[in-house]
């Protein structure tokens, strides 16, 4: 078996991971780059509730929406609730990619050291240790791999737990406009 070709496969499929990470992280970037600056419009001009479409937007429009409706304080609560929970879509979306990148990549790197071993050793026991060099040149290229796993994952965790904290941080916005705009009622 050509375990030369599977190491190049993992290595491969390790690049397609960072590739789709970076798609998701940049995208991730300017969402919440958008979400603050159409959060501060909102902020210096509350009535452009309707020209906004960010998620404060959303949640102020439906909440004075209801306060409009005159439903019962328990009713408000439940719909309140769910307006809360449906901009978590939008919020937190593409968010698992970036974190199974983080759990993928170093697997995927330990894979690839584990197939450029075997193949070091498959050739070794072909042709004989004849050159010590050539044992640790395959062993370090094998190694490689765990390298770029970990380093794809390190790099995903430092943008997982920024994209975390801005998630919080939007909810946490979210939950006080509501419960402001429920108090003035």
């Amino acid at each position: 078996m050509n375990f030369t070709l599977l190491h190049e496969v993992v290595l491969w499929a390790m690049g397609a991971v960072l590739a789709l990470a970076l798609a998701v992280i940049v995208e991730r970037l300017l969402y919440f780059a958008q979400v603050e600056r159409l959060r501060r419009r909102l902020l210096a001009a509350p009535e452009a509730v309707a020209g906004n479409a960010g998620p404060h937007a959303q949640m102020l429009a439906g909440v004075l929406a209801l306060r409009a409706g005159g439903a019962s304080a328990e009713r408000t609560d439940l719909r309140i609730q769910a307006l809360y929970l449906a901009q978590q879509a939008s919020v937190r979306r593409l968010l698992w990619v970036v974190d199974t990148a983080i759990t993928l990549s170093p697997l995927l790197g330990l894979l690839g050291t584990i197939l450029g071993i075997i193949d070091t050793f498959t050739a070794l026991a072909a042709e004989g240790v004849s050159d010590p060099q050539a044992v640790s040149r395959g062993i370090g290229t094998a190694l490689v791999a765990t390298g770029a796993g970990i380093g794809i994952a390190v790099f995903c965790l430092v943008f997982n737990n920024f994209f975390l904290e801005r998630v919080e941080r939007v909810n946490d916005q979210l939950k006080l406009m509501a419960l402001e705009q429920a108090g003035a009622a």
